[in-house]
């Protein structure tokens, strides 16, 4: 029982490191302090080490050369391009751009992954905010709407989040396996968190925005007279005789006078070949992680090799950004902080934690879809949302490990659960999830100063719903495919 304790409070206390940060340190260093206090008492061994390092290897190579082809993608302009597109594409309309705006942190996420979406797809968001002149509820709805359901867009696919990779890797489930067992459940919850995340801030969205040539740089590569103003009178063409009387004058637009676009960052340009290049490239790395996958080849040969090629081809159009500043961009700090917190799990699972707890579930979990579906879902929730998704997901997986009489389709349902409740529940708190975190600290540098009761406060109304109507389709989809 001892050990118990001792084991528990470096592991809180690593946790507590990592979330409050003194100094501002990276939460790589409380993260490998914490792993290497657990090998001085004994509780992480060699083979653990080992076992880590293999696991974290894929993982983290994977997201850095995910980062890498970002990079590329932004010297060549691609989400400055993309920023404007939006605006054009909204057509006037403040609920479309809302729409528009959560679309594109979908894809983001799920062509890079949710922490990329957060650090490139927020710059994308804040500019559309300034531009706009937004403020209060309407623009905590566009960020806030994006930070969301970029994090809510991760669990569909492995690659989409490093935790997933490594719980895939311990549990020993394929690409193709964690994309059939949790697919349909993931985007039901995605689905309804987007609309209850509408719901919330509809009536503070602007219904129209008073667009003018303004909005789009001179370099756009779609010239022409700016968009006319949403409610202005089209010419018609009568015949001789008195004018008909004038139409009711709608109530008032909300009038939003759009700030020019700012100057382009230093090392980025607009290089419309590149941007579509890489572009395919990222989509021909995304189809390679599946077949990879089913071949038992690790998927981080297939970024590293899409990440070189992408490098190759910023050098031969003499981009701006260096390979060597791309890379040097890449978050290799990630390493340490993935390598560190899993030592830590795994010195919580020695001290037999981990095993008392798959001990008293486990029966339930094996006898019951019902429990399978639940219990280890809301174990993860709680973890992720008080700690980190991270040694959530990670422990919550070794929790399935310690299911001697565990079945393959249990198992199926089970190990979704636990990617739901880490990707989806845990955003309930700013702490669940790195992502978020990420969100606020970037958000201040801008000069947004949203608390951590102002997130709160609407993922309350929105992350229980939709992680329930997430856990409802999981149930419904293991009956009908029989996992």
């Amino acid at each position: 029982m001892d050990t118990w304790f001792l084991a528990l409070a470096v592991f809180l206390l690593t946790a507590v490191l990592i979330l409050w940060r003194p100094g501002r340190i990276h939460e790589a260093i409380p993260a490998l302090a914490g792993a290497f206090a657990l090998f001085l008492l004994g509780f992480v061994e060699r083979p653990d080490v080992l076992r880590v390092m293999a696991v974290v290897w894929n993982a983290a190579m994977t997201i850095i050369a995910t980062f890498v082809m970002a990079s590329v993608l932004e010297g060549a302009g691609f989400f400055r391009w993309v920023t404007d597109r939006l605006i054009e594409r909204a057509e006037g309309s403040g609920y479309r751009l809302f729409h528009l705006v959560l679309a594109f942190s979908a894809c983001l996420t799920l062509f890079l992954n949710n922490d990329g979406s957060i650090l490139l797809g927020t710059p994308v968001v804040l500019g559309l905010v300034r531009r706009l002149r937004l403020t209060g509820r309407a623009a905590l709805g566009y960020l806030i709407g994006a930070c969301l359901i970029a994090s809510a867009s991760s669990p569909p696919i492995g690659v989409s989040n490093m935790a997933n990779l490594e719980a895939m890797s311990l549990v020993h489930i394929s690409l193709t396996e964690h994309l059939h067992a949790v697919a349909i459940p993931a985007l039901m919850g995605l689905a309804f968190c987007w609309w209850l995340v509408y719901l919330l801030f509809r009536r503070h969205l602007p219904p129209t925005l008073a667009l003018t040539a303004a909005a789009f740089p001179e370099s756009s590569p779609f010239p022409g007279p700016g968009l006319p103003h949403p409610h202005a009178l089209r010419p018609r063409h009568h015949r001789p005789g008195p004018p008909p009387p004038p139409p009711p004058l709608p109530p008032p637009p909300v009038e939003l006078r759009v700030r020019p676009a700012p100057p382009a960052e230093p090392g980025e340009r607009n290089d419309p070949v590149l941007q579509w290049f890489a572009v395919g490239i990222v989509v021909l790395v995304r189809v390679g992680y599946f077949a990879a996958s089913a071949a038992g080849f690790p998927t981080y040969v297939v970024a590293v090799t899409g990440a070189c090629i992408l490098l190759a081809a910023n050098a031969l159009r003499r981009n701006a950004v260096s390979p060597r500043e791309a890379i040097r961009r890449a978050p290799w700090a990630v390493l340490g902080f993935a390598f560190g917190m899993d030592l830590v799990v795994f010195g919580i699972k020695n001290a037999g934690i981990i095993s008392a707890v798959a001990v008293k579930v486990g029966p339930a979990v094996e006898s019951s879809r019902l429990a399978a579906t639940m219990l280890p879902a809301g174990i993860a929730t709680l973890v992720s949302a008080f700690l980190n998704n991270h040694p959530g997901l990670i422990s919550g997986s070794l929790m399935l490990l310690e299911m001697p009489g565990l079945v393959r389709p249990a198992l199926y349902t089970a190990y979704a659960g636990v990617v739901l409740g880490s990707d989806l529940g845990a955003l309930v708190t700013p702490v669940g999830t790195l992502a978020v975190l990420i969100w606020f600290h970037m958000l201040r540098q801008h000069g947004y100063e949203y608390s951590w009761w102002d997130y709160t406060r609407i993922t309350l109304l929105v992350i229980p719903a939709a992680f329930l109507c997430a856990l409802g389709g999981l149930y419904v989809s293991s009956m009908l495919f029989g996992f």
